[in-house]
């Protein structure tokens, strides 16, 4: 299912409508990109998981202008998008990135994409396919909800969400939009998104962090 079918987004609204759906969306996308910007290479190979509309690949291009970009999508109107987006400047790989081969690069980024694996032990392949196709002193960065370890911050951070939904939404319908969210996505905890990614070579740190949403970094 693609990103605009899952949230239920005419692919020519979905820029403005995804920052309806995600609060702090523009500073998440904008946090990750520029922990890109920290790496030592001038010109890096990035691998963009999921990359929907292209938005955080653009953000990428923004602190490393002279990034090749690769885009890995299984919704081909996303890709075009993306193609749109970015005039060209972004190869496309139509197909599923938990099956889809992952070409050889320095940095692998993803924004609210790996949400969608379903367990901790996919998640957790995919980590170590990340880790084996980046060169060393590569990252990997995604920016994505990470639950708090206590229930009462989850239940706090949820009724910030379903504030920031009613800004433009019933109350009814931002409560279905969390409740169908809640049945289709996967949201672990910061603490075991740190977890798999050590377990899988990776050094950890936390770039941006804002409620339950964060830009997890991981390098090699």
């Amino acid at each position: 299912m693609g990103a605009a079918t899952h949230l239920g987004i005419n692919l020519n609204e979905y820029d403005a409508v995804i920052r309806t759906l995600i609060p702090h969306y523009q500073e998440l996308v904008a946090a990750a990109g520029g922990a890109v910007g920290a790496s030592a290479r001038n010109a890096p190979a990035v691998v963009d998981l999921g990359t929907g509309s292209g938005a955080l690949a653009q953000a990428i291009l923004k602190v490393r202008p002279k990034a090749r970009l690769v885009g890995i999508d299984e919704d081909p109107g996303m890709l075009a998008m993306a193609k749109k987006r970015l005039r060209g400047r972004i190869q496309t790989i139509e197909g599923n990135f938990e099956h889809t081969a992952i070409p050889r690069c320095d940095v692998i980024s993803a924004s609210f994409a790996l949400h969608h694996i379903r367990t901790g032990r996919q998640k957790a392949a995919l980590y170590k396919r990340c880790f084996a196709a980046l060169r060393p002193g590569g990252m990997m960065v995604s920016a994505d909800c990470c639950l708090a370890a206590s229930k009462g911050l989850q239940q706090a951070h949820r009724a910030e969400w379903l504030q920031h939904l009613q800004t433009n939404y019933s109350r009814a319908k931002a409560e279905g939009y969390l409740r169908t969210w809640a049945k289709e996505d996967v949201y672990f905890t910061l603490e075991r998104e740190v977890e798999l990614l050590s377990n899988a070579g990776f050094s950890v740190e936390i770039a941006f962090r804002r409620s339950c949403f964060a830009v997890v970094v991981g390098l090699k």
